[in-house]
């Protein structure tokens, strides 16, 4: 036999935990047809790997990219990572229902696109109505990573019941919010997520959500969750779990904060009484780079009282003092140190890298009447690191011993999706390296490889249901990794540059994305192999008309 691809002599670590060895991998169109210790027949490409590693490509379940990939399908972000797969409609926002333009609509309202964005999209992107027809728009563009895609719970109820509706639906809203579901998860979603710090969705009671999952639940798929975390992270866990036994529906709890161990014990019991539940968290994370425009669009898009009025209605709450205290409320943006905030790429040197705090004490006034006079001044390029080099809920510290210890805990990016045409309008400035750091870290920590493998391969594709995915083993799709770990890094919360938004990691030599190249030598390649990773329903009906030509 002649293969396409043998990766030669590499240290197999195969995604299931057991012992790695050395050995080499055989390769046809998108399959792997033999892994073992010396494979004698030859092949049209032969990649040596001796003293490296050899393992599934990654999984990353929590990410923002459905927008991204109209832009750019290359992905090499995810792939000098090692990523082949990734999961988006994360945090209750998704492609559907509605109308394309309607979505771009949603996406500006809720700030995660500009106004210049979302004009461009509507005139430049193919138009859709469904998941179904979104899906073959992302096949039209092409993509270099595998996609697979939740429903958003807030873009439903938004199209459903109103921007900001702090109501339960009527029995006729929530009629039309289960068809959508419904057509969503026949359609091939792989379940639905929820952001309940969000508006909408933070609207939604617990009850709501129970019966939207049951929903879900009927089709095998799963409920992704970025919990209420007003309530304290214990509890919001805890409803997750309630959500869960109370629906049979899969439970993932997203980028679930390291600084509240005991919540990972609650996740790691609820699993052993029954509950499918599992749970990512980011590594690290620097606080959010955000441009002076972007920021006021998060901050009508946090708010009940400006979300509707946007951009105009913060400009004009700056003015007042009722106005100036609602813009205070959401911790989210202004933590409960607002004096930590550093101000970068402010084009005056007297300003740049400088505190919040120490602009205070150089003026002799507040912490908020500087927020207020940088936000009402006529600089829009100013950026504010929203607390700095380090996240309080994601810092630079190794995870306590019982979250590296507990078997359900993955890597989730969360990556922010920023602007293509506008990088340093929004960005972060570690979770572009989620996966060389969680790998450092628990290796450093005394975790063992084949583990930290198993964590971010076969433990998302089975919670996510991926089929034939997360498995170095004959039979399984070819979405292949070799890493020098010796040189696998990302610059720490230290060392990386804040003026270099698009830093990538090190250390990946070859990505095979479906059994094609997509990177080669830290090189990425647009072969857009990538394809749809549907939910179980619709990949049944596709491997049938499969067998049937």
């Amino acid at each position: 036999m002649k293969y396409d691809f043998i990766i030669k002599q590499g240290f197999i670590v195969n995604g299931t935990g057991n012992p790695g060895f050395i050995g080499d991998v055989g390769i046809v169109n998108n399959e792997i047809i033999k892994v073992s210790s010396y494979i004698q027949e030859k092949a049209d490409r032969v990649i040596n790997a001796e003293g490296m590693l050899v393992c599934p490509g990654f999984i990353d379940p929590h990410v923002h990219e459905e927008l991204v990939v109209l832009d750019d399908g290359l992905f090499e972000v995810f792939l000098r990572q090692g990523v082949t797969s990734i999961i988006s409609g994360n945090c209750g926002h998704s492609v559907t229902p509605g109308t394309s333009a309607e979505i771009f609509e949603y996406m500006h309202k809720n700030g995660l696109i500009s106004q210049k964005a979302r004009d461009r999209y509507t005139e430049n992107v193919p138009k859709w109505h469904d998941f179904s027809s979104y899906t073959q728009v992302v096949l039209g563009k092409g993509t270099n990573v595998n996609m697979g895609f939740l429903l958003g719970h807030g873009t439903i109820r938004w199209q459903v019941m109103g921007e900001t509706r702090d109501r339960p639906p009527t029995l006729e809203e929530e009629e039309k919010i289960n068809q959508i579901v419904e057509e969503g998860m026949q359609q091939g979603a792989l379940g639905i997520s929820t952001g309940l710090a969000y508006i909408p969705s933070r609207y939604a009671k617990t009850e709501e959500l129970i019966k939207v999952a049951k929903i879900v639940a009927a089709y095998d798929g799963i409920y992704a969750s970025h919990l209420r975390n007003y309530i304290g992270y214990l509890e919001a866990v805890k409803e997750a779990i309630k959500i869960g036994s109370r629906s049979k529906v899969r439970v993932q709890v997203s980028h679930l904060t390291p600084t509240v161990p005991q919540a990972f014990d609650e996740i790691l019991e609820a699993r052993k009484k029954g509950v499918e539940i599992a749970v990512d968290t980011i590594p690290k994370s620097t606080a959010h780079c955000t441009r002076k425009d972007r920021l006021i669009f998060f901050i009508s898009a946090l708010s009940s009282k400006l979300f509707d009025s946007g951009e105009k209605g913060v400009k004009i709450a700056l003015k007042t003092e009722n106005g100036r205290q609602e813009i205070m409320k959401d911790k989210m943006l202004f933590n409960e140190d607002k004096g930590e905030t550093i101000l970068i790429n402010t084009g005056n040197p007297e300003l740049e890298n400088k505190t919040i705090r120490e602009l205070a004490q150089q003026k002799n006034c507040s912490v908020d009447d500087i927020i207020f006079e940088l936000l009402s001044n006529d600089n829009d390029q100013i950026s504010f690191w929203l607390g700095g080099r380090t996240r309080k809920d994601f810092p630079d510290e190794v995870h306590p011993e019982n979250i590296r210890n507990n078997p359900l805990v993955m890597v989730g990016s969360d990556t922010i999706m920023g602007e293509y045409n506008d990088p340093f309008c929004w960005y972060e400035l570690q979770r572009r390296g989620a996966f060389p750091i969680f790998y450092e870290m628990y290796h450093n920590a005394g975790v063992r490889l084949e583990e930290i493998i198993r964590r971010i391969t076969s433990l998302p594709a089975q919670q996510f249901r991926l089929d034939k995915r997360g498995l170095l083993l004959e039979g399984m799709i070819a979405d292949i990794s070799v890493i020098n770990l010796e040189q696998y890094s990302y610059p720490s919360p230290e060392q990386v540059d804040y003026k270099k938004p698009l830093t990538m990691a090190n250390g990946v030599q070859y990505v095979l994305v479906n059994g094609k190249l997509a990177l080669e030598v830290e090189k990425v390649m647009p072969v857009f192999s990538g394809e749809i990773l549907y939910g179980k329903t619709t990949s049944k009906i596709l491997n049938k008309k499969k067998e049937k030509k």
